[in-house]
C-alpha cells in the first residue's frame, strides 16, 4: 500500500509539473539553468518543482483512474462534491484568483507559508500556490466569493469503474 501511495504521489508531481510548464516556449538553443530554490534536477536538462502535495489517509482501491482538471471558477460559482458514496480523492491547487472551501471533515491545507490544520465545517480561502487534499467520501464545496475568476487544478484518483455524474468528479451548480 505504501509503495502505491509513493508511486501515485510521484505521478501527481510529474503531472502537475507538466501542467506548470505548459505554455512556456521551448527553444533548442536555450541553455538550462541549474535548479533554484525548491527545485530539483530530474535528469540532465529537466528541472522539477513540486507545486502541491498531500497524503490520502485511505486512497481509493485499485485499479485507479487518475485525471487532472483545470477548472475556471466564475465569480459566484459553487461546486459541491463528495459524499458517503463518492470514493474520489483529489489534490486541489489554486493557480490564480481565490476560492473558498468548506469540508465536512478536518483538512490540512498547504499555504504558501506552510501547512495549516482546518477544523470540519470551517470556511477557508486559498490563493495562488495554495492547496489541499479532498479525501474520499468527504462532502464539501468550492466557491468563488470574489469578483474575478479563479483557476484551480484538481488532480484526482477514483476507482477505474467509478462513473462520474455529468462526466466530471464534481457536479457544479450553475450561477443565475
Amino acid at each position: 500500500m505504501r509503495r502505491l501511495i509513493i508511486c501515485l504521489s510521484f505521478a501527481l508531481v510529474v503531472l502537475l509539473g507538466l501542467v506548470a510548464t505548459m505554455g512556456r516556449s521551448t527553444n533548442a538553443q536555450e541553455t538550462f539553468a541549474t535548479p533554484g530554490p525548491d527545485e530539483f534536477e530530474l535528469a540532465p536538462g529537466q528541472i522539477g518543482r513540486e507545486l502541491a502535495s498531500g497524503r490520502f489517509e485511505e486512497p481509493p482501491a485499485g485499479p485507479l483512474h487518475m485525471g487532472l482538471l483545470r477548472v475556471t471558477n466564475d465569480p459566484g460559482s459553487v461546486s459541491s462534491g463528495g459524499g458517503p458514496d463518492d470514493p474520489t480523492g483529489a489534490l486541489i491547487l489554486v493557480e490564480s484568483g481565490a476560492v473558498t472551501v468548506r469540508l465536512e471533515e478536518p483538512a490540512t491545507i498547504t499555504r504558501t507559508t506552510g501547512p495549516e490544520e482546518v477544523p470540519a465545517n470551517t470556511d477557508f480561502t486559498l490563493g495562488p500556490g495554495e492547496s489541499f487534499v479532498w479525501e474520499p467520501f468527504v462532502v464539501g464545496e468550492i466557491r468563488n466569493d470574489g469578483q474575478e475568476p479563479a483557476v484551480t487544478f484538481a488532480a484526482f484518483l477514483a476507482p477505474a469503474d467509478w462513473v462520474f455524474e455529468e462526466s466530471t468528479p464534481i457536479a457544479g451548480t450553475p450561477t443565475p
